[in-house]
């Protein structure tokens, strides 16, 4: 028998173990949570040009920030759709409103990161621990959540680890040092682990304009080479030196660290300058900034989602889900809503099961499955014979039979 288990956000919102006391949060009351947390009064947490953003589109004074609400994924859309307008027109670095559109792009990355980061900072999540304890080496974890939840109960549970867990290889895990991977990822004795959007815990290098008006990044090496962070116990070379204490596995604070390698050169004619403008009321890091300066390596939440940026890791990463979906006897549907948005993953139902030989069971597990039974019966094609409904909320109860 094997499975393949879905999780979408409904199953990150078991989590209930964290240090802050708060939820993750969903598109809708991202920046509500935010305020909760103690990184919303850090000053190391950039967040001056998502509020300067606001402030000049919305006419409102800075201070309004405190209580805005909207959608993060529309905020984040909305700046990307401008950003790419700016690059069109060229002569990027010629305005300042263009080069803050890509300094607010940025910060929401990086603030959306360090929510997700915040919040998984606990104990090891129960009902993921649970999951992990039912799964066996032929079973694969499909997820569109960015939180490494299902990352550290398989660790804990299972054999499962980052060398070869992930089905794609990182160029370097980060574990106090950097230590270089080698080789192609081997047949596992675990379940596999697929991230279609990226992961918290993954890193690459900052996005910059190229001279063809697009964004790619700053590093000297493949779009699809990636890095991952496991753990730190003591300061690491990062950002300005801004090290942040205090953090389970899996998790860092705002500025994850520095990258191994070298940015690229500048085009013929011009310099990189790197400079920081240093303010007296900013503390200062104590640890060095060695490196080059990393960021999270995830697909954000927004409507064009650029795969593309990162090579052919994602592409990758999604063929394997799609292999697992058209092999799969049973997929299990745990909180998922299947937005219709979302065209991609509409897609990627839609081959797997074309491809398939045999019809597999569809088990449902979702408070409010109306919408997403209809879409198994009327767009996929699976008789209700074969779909089982669990109205409840994902949680350590959870069990395969």
């Amino acid at each position: 028998m094997k499975r393949t288990v879905i999780l979408g956000a409904g199953a990150s919102k078991s989590y209930d173990k964290s240090k802050t006391g708060v939820r993750m949060p969903v598109a809708i009351d991202f920046f509500e949570t935010f305020r909760k947390l103690d990184i919303s009064k850090n000053p190391w947490v950039l967040i001056g040009n998502i509020i300067t953003y606001i402030s000049e589109r919305n006419n409102d004074d800075i201070l309004e920030f405190l209580n805005f609400s909207e959608d993060i994924e529309m905020l984040h859309s909305e700046i990307q759709e401008k950003l790419y307008e700016a690059l069109k027109r060229g002569n990027f670095f010629s305005k300042d409103y263009d080069v803050r559109l890509l300094k607010s792009f940025n910060e929401l990355i990086f603030v959306f990161v360090s929510v997700i980061n915040e919040i998984q900072n606990g104990d090891v999540s129960k009902p993921h621990l649970n999951l992990a304890k039912q799964l066996s080496k032929n079973d694969s974890v499909i997820t569109f959540n960015w939180d490494t939840l299902m990352d550290r109960a398989l660790k804990s549970e299972t054999e499962w680890n980052i060398e070869n867990g992930y089905f794609v290889k990182p160029t370097a895990i980060f574990n106090d040092e950097w230590i270089k991977q080698n080789g192609n990822v081997i047949d596992n004795e675990f379940p596999k682990l697929l991230k279609l959007h990226g992961s918290s815990n993954w890193l690459t290098s900052h996005l910059q304009p190229s001279e063809e008006g697009k964004l790619e990044l700053s590093q000297e090496t493949d779009a699809e080479d990636f890095y991952v962070f496991e753990n730190a116990t003591k300061p690491y070379s990062t950002f300005a030196g801004r090290y942040m204490s205090g953090y389970e596995e899996f998790s860092f604070g705002y500025y994850p660290p520095n990258l191994p390698l070298k940015g690229k050169e500048a085009p013929e004619g011009y310099l990189y300058v790197r400079s920081r403008i240093k303010n007296p009321l900013m503390p200062e890091g104590k640890a060095d900034d060695n490196g080059l300066p990393s960021m999270p390596l995830i697909i954000p939440p927004v409507k064009s989602k650029e795969y593309d940026l990162f090579g052919t890791l994602f592409t990758q990463i999604w063929n394997e889900a799609q292999r697992e979906i058209e092999i799969a006897d049973e997929i299990f549907i745990i909180g998922y809503s299947f937005p219709k948005t979302d065209i991609r993953t509409d897609r990627l139902f839609k081959s797997a099961f074309i491809k398939r030989t045999t019809i597999p069971k569809i088990i449902i597990i979702n408070p409010s499955p109306e919408l997403i039974f209809d879409r198994f019966i009327y767009d996929y094609g699976i008789p209700e014979s074969h779909i089982t409904v669990k109205k409840e909320y994902f949680d350590e109860t959870f069990k395969f039979e």
